[in-house]
């Protein structure tokens, strides 16, 4: 099984027929422990992304910063994380500027949609 970013609509009135994104992918269900819950993460300063270990995620309003922040907290540490998890830092890019495309509509329409990792 693969790990995806969806979003959840937080409003029914919210139009979303102007959303066009490329790409939904964010890893492999291992990617779960051996990447993204990977204690690197962690030492680094991530709150969000690691959570994905344990449980699915749902990010709202203020979340959506603090992984936002965690993805570039990953991006600047990208050689370190790769060394470590040995995930490609290619794999590991791909897959933030996945999210990263996510975190900016959301962020943009906060008050109608939050992020899924499933």
């Amino acid at each position: 099984m693969s790990l995806t970013i969806s979003f959840i609509y937080l409003s029914e009135s919210f139009n979303n027929s102007d959303i066009q994104l490329e790409s939904d992918l964010f890893g492999f269900e291992i990617c779960r422990k051996e990447l993204w819950g990977n204690q690197k993460l962690n030492d680094l300063g991530c709150l969000i992304i690691p959570k994905l270990k344990e449980f699915d995620l749902f990010i709202i309003k203020d979340e959506l910063q603090m992984i936002y922040e965690d993805c570039q907290i990953i991006l600047e540490n990208i050689n370190e994380i790769s060394l470590v998890t040995n995930y490609s830092e290619e794999f590991i890019e791909f897959r933030i500027n996945n999210l990263l495309k996510f975190i900016e509509i959301a962020l943009k329409n906060k008050e109608n949609l939050g992020l899924n990792i499933s």
